[in-house]
């Protein structure tokens, strides 16, 4: 909710009567308006867990891709079917703190920006620009004509990840659990990297896998 509250997007705050002083409450008030309710009032509000603290959201902002693209993007991350929203979550999390300038999600086969999937992402869904597509392939198109380079995580990838060169503008795309990039994707991509593995399971899951591709490229950059 803080994270939500700097992005703006908090309209107002309500905060169950006789809950404890909390650094994070000064803040929120003096980023949005807060009313102090009845705890059964705020029960009913936001029922589960809530932790005395509920927020009503003004609207996320829609990006396209074309402004994603005309904001000159050095990072971008694309979803690839991914059905999970605590993936989905993690994911966005692991691309706002490599410095990733946005998300591409398509419209169609992915999980929603649910609850989960925001909670899951620590509040950097409130803050990384996400665009929907209408299909990833004709978007991989694009982002291509834009002069970034797309680059597919993938099991049987021909590089390893410090064998590309990240510091250039990159696209990476990041598929599902069972199935991966899709073929299409893939085709399209201009390269496929695999993260090389030790163990008797074939692979990381897909968060996992994401951030730890991720965090090369933010090695490749920050080194001299």
């Amino acid at each position: 909710m803080l994270e939500a509250a700097r992005a703006g997007r908090v309209a107002k705050v309500y905060q169950a009567a006789g809950l404890g002083h909390d650094p994070r409450l000064d803040e929120l008030a003096k980023l949005a308006k807060v009313e102090v309710v009845p705890a059964a009032r705020l029960d009913t509000m936001a029922p589960g867990v809530n932790q005395g603290v509920a927020a009503e959201l003004k609207p996320r902002r829609e990006w396209t891709l074309k402004q994603l693209l005309d904001a000159r993007p050095s990072l971008l991350v694309a979803l690839d079917s991914i059905m999970d929203p605590q993936n989905l979550g993690a994911i966005i999390r692991s691309a706002e703190v490599a410095g990733a300038d946005g998300a591409i999600i398509p419209e169609h086969r992915t999980a929603p920006l649910s609850p989960a999937a925001v909670k899951a992402s620590s509040g950097a869904s409130e803050l990384l620009p996400i665009a929907r597509v209408s299909g990833l392939p004709s978007a991989i198109v694009e982002v291509k004509r834009a002069g970034i380079w797309c680059v597919a995580l993938d099991l049987r990838g021909e590089l390893n990840p410090w064998d590309f060169d990240f510091k250039q503008p990159v696209c990476v795309v990041v598929g599902s659990e069972g199935t991966g990039v899709q073929r299409l994707v893939k085709e399209r991509c201009d390269a496929r990297v695999k993260l090389p593995v030790s163990g008797r399971v074939a692979s990381f899951n897909a968060a996992a896998a994401a951030a730890a591709l991720l965090y090369e490229v933010m090695i490749q950059r920050t080194s001299s």
